[in-house]
């Protein structure tokens, strides 16, 4: 129990995370990591673990950059990094004090990874983005640097919790149309250490009882899109069945980046039930520059920064932005955030394929497979709408 304060009821968690190379890849530069805030331990979590906690786990995707072998020590410098800081923070569930605790450590691996690649001549420029999470009482906590994201599902409604730092992201906000912020590709406007210093955006999204949450790198997100996602995360998929499922959507997309993904599924007296279909999870990104409520924003107040830093403004202002890290190689499935899916009604796929499959008697996971093709076809449709 913390010291000064009551510790709220247990929470109830299971957690899966997997990584895979992709296809076009000879190396994965990818790297999720997920420990154990109570027991202060590394937890393997191909299989689903599952604990009644107090603290929760600590949840880290990353993406590297920066040739085969920057991009690998970035990632991985970056993981250990936030997670050596986060298991050496006082234990609290004040939301607002956990936020600044995960952005001092993500700051931190900044400097780590800066350091490094000063010192290495062959790792000059590497880079990594990275999504890193903890739970804080009933709060979500999210430090998000580029463009690896975080999700929640509700009810079958999926949110993108986090907001992309990137170029894309900067042009939609200053007023630019979707044909002009399309033309800027996978451009990011920040990298955890290419300089000395980094701005983590910080989200904080209030739990109910129920919800899964979704870290992974663009190799997913970018691939498979939302309304995919928001299929292969909804029951009565098992957690452990979304993260085989989304990795392998993403390899029937074409598999042309590293893929990661960890699914978390919350519950526990300590949430809420959700109020109805309208208590849908909602982005909140946390300014530590401020106190109390008008620290909480609707909109991303540090991509308003770093896109000030660059010269975006109105269409008829914009400076030439400088060279910035590419990650995604392909554009990412556009589509709107908030599409709701059934969460009871099980998936079906009829047609000759499934037909062949049921006479063979094949295995289970070709009917995955499937189901995970039928899901990217469906969000490359909607998200050309």
């Amino acid at each position: 129990m913390i010291e000064g304060e009551r510790s709220p009821a247990a929470l109830e968690i299971v957690v899966v995370g997997a990584s895979d190379i992709g296809i076009v890849r000879e190396h994965n530069e990818d790297e999720f990591l997920v420990g154990d805030l109570d027991s202060l331990e590394l937890m393997d979590v191909d299989q689903p673990w599952r604990r009644s906690s107090d603290r929760g786990p600590l949840l880290v995707v990353c993406d590297g950059m920066g040739g085969v072998e920057g991009g690998e020590v970035a990632s991985e410098l970056c993981a250990a990094a936030i997670w050596r800081e986060m298991r050496a923070t006082p234990a609290t569930h004040h939301p607002e004090v956990f936020a600044r605790l995960l952005r001092r450590a993500t700051r931190s691996a900044n400097q780590d990874v800066y350091a490094m690649s000063r010192r290495e001549p062959g790792l000059r420029g590497m880079g990594t983005t990275v999504s890193a999470a903890g739970i804080s009482n009933d709060r979500l906590i999210i430090a998000t640097v580029g463009d690896s994201r975080a999700y929640v599902l509700r009810s079958g409604a999926l949110v993108q919790v986090t907001r992309d730092q990137s170029l894309h992201s900067a042009l939609l906000a200053a007023g630019h149309s979707e044909h002009e912020a399309a033309s800027a590709g996978g451009a990011i406007l920040q990298a955890l250490g290419v300089g000395p210093d980094v701005e983590p955006s910080l989200s904080i999204i209030e739990l109910r009882r129920g919800d899964r949450i979704l870290l992974c790198s663009d190799g997913l997100h970018g691939l498979v899109g939302d309304p995919a996602l928001a299929i292969l995360l909804s029951r009565p998929h098992t957690v452990e069945h979304s993260v085989d499922l989304m990795l392998a959507a993403a390899r029937a997309a074409g598999g042309t980046d590293n893929i990661t993904a960890i699914v978390v599924e919350v519950s526990g007296e300590r949430l809420a039930e959700p109020a109805g279909d309208h208590d849908l999870p909602m982005f909140k990104e946390f300014d530590p520059q401020r106190e109390g409520d008008p620290a909480l924003s609707g909109s991303s107040v540090v991509a308003r920064r770093l896109a000030a830093r660059i010269g975006i403004g109105s269409p008829f202002g914009l400076s030439d932005p400088p060279s910035l890290p590419v990650t995604g190689q392909h554009a990412i499935v556009r589509s709107q955030i908030g599409i709701r899916i059934p969460a009871t009604t099980p998936i079906e796929v009829e047609g000759p394929a499934r037909q062949h499959l049921r006479k063979a008697d094949a295995p289970m996971w070709w009917i995955y497979v499937a189901i995970a093709v039928v899901g990217c076809a469906f969000a490359w449709f909607l998200g050309g709408r």
